[in-house]
């Protein structure tokens, strides 16, 4: 089997997540695409501050996510924004003009008038957006090339339109898709995903600890966590006792170690995101506007 035939067995539906899940289980990359995922998710809130607000949550990752697919499909508005949004079920749609008010500060979204007299205002991903967005799929990318060599097609033509495109939509649809296995998890999504810096908390540890998921006691500052991750010092402290109320975490004075609990909900997560991408850029590989590429895959 060629890389490229090995990458397009992940093209399957988000239906099957669970089945996708356990094959990726088995693969030994997985531990290390783990981890990579996380430290490249950590690198691009770094580098770009506006970027790392929009990944501080699950409402604000999911609306990146719908503001770039409604840019690629003839415009954000509010409307298409809550619809969207709602198709997700992480984040309630009235929180839809909040997070529109929050790219626009960013400089993320731009106003694009419709005709003389418009009735709505349509907006548009501005360069910046368009730009740390793509910087985003290429980390995302990175992180499942690890399972998957071939991803690496898909990376070289991340600029070409179309390739983009086909990638951003399959991501809309397969986590709309994907969100639906979440009930079973409410508690550490109410825990970590849709607080503030709770994912990055949460990707903090996966990067420091030396394995996947991890066992033992992983190295944690609150102090330092709350200066990276823009939250103050009790906030933080919040997450973390949420987090050993709900029995996820088990809290040591200097750092956090994770519960078998804890680590099934983490191995949940990260499973479920590459799988996803990995489903994702299978399709986007049949994008690619050079022959035998598409009909390889």
């Amino acid at each position: 089997m060629t890389n490229i035939e090995s990458l397009g067995q992940w093209d399957v539906e988000i239906g099957r997540l669970t089945e996708m899940r356990a094959s990726l289980r088995g693969r030994p990359e997985y531990p290390l695409a783990a981890r990579t995922l996380a430290a490249n998710m950590l690198r691009d809130a770094d580098r770009d501050p506006a970027l790392g607000g929009m990944l501080r949550d699950a409402g604000r990752t999911v609306a990146a996510l719908s503001a770039i697919s409604l840019h690629l499909t003839g415009g954000v508005t509010l409307a298409r924004l809550k619809t969207f949004i709602a198709g997700f079920g992480l984040v309630s749609p009235g929180r839809a003009r909040a997070l529109l008010s929050y790219m626009l500060y960013l400089g993320y979204l731009e106003q694009e008038p419709v005709g003389s007299s418009p009735r709505r205002t349509t907006y548009r991903a501005t360069s910046h957006f368009l730009a740390s967005y793509v910087q985003h799929e290429a980390s995302l990318l990175a992180a499942v090339q690890v399972v998957e060599p071939a991803v690496e097609l898909v990376l070289k033509h991340l600029a070409d339109p179309q390739v983009l495109k086909s990638l951003v939509l399959a991501q809309g649809k397969a986590f709309a898709e994907g969100s639906r296995q979440t009930p079973a998890f409410e508690a550490w999504y109410r825990t970590f995903m849709h607080r503030l810096g709770g994912i990055q908390i949460l990707h903090g540890l996966t990067a420091a600890a030396q394995e996947f998921p991890p066992h033992g006691t992983i190295p944690f500052s609150a102090a330092e966590a709350a200066r990276r991750f823009k939250v103050s010092r009790i906030h933080v402290n919040r997450i973390l006792n949420a987090g050993a109320v709900h029995g996820f975490l088990e809290l040591e004075p200097g750092g956090v170690r994770f519960t078998a609990s804890g680590r099934e909900a983490l191995d949940w997560l990260y499973a479920s995101r590459l799988s996803v991408h990995l489903a994702c850029a299978a399709q986007a590989l049949k994008a690619i506007p050079q022959p035998g590429c598409g009909g390889a895959a």
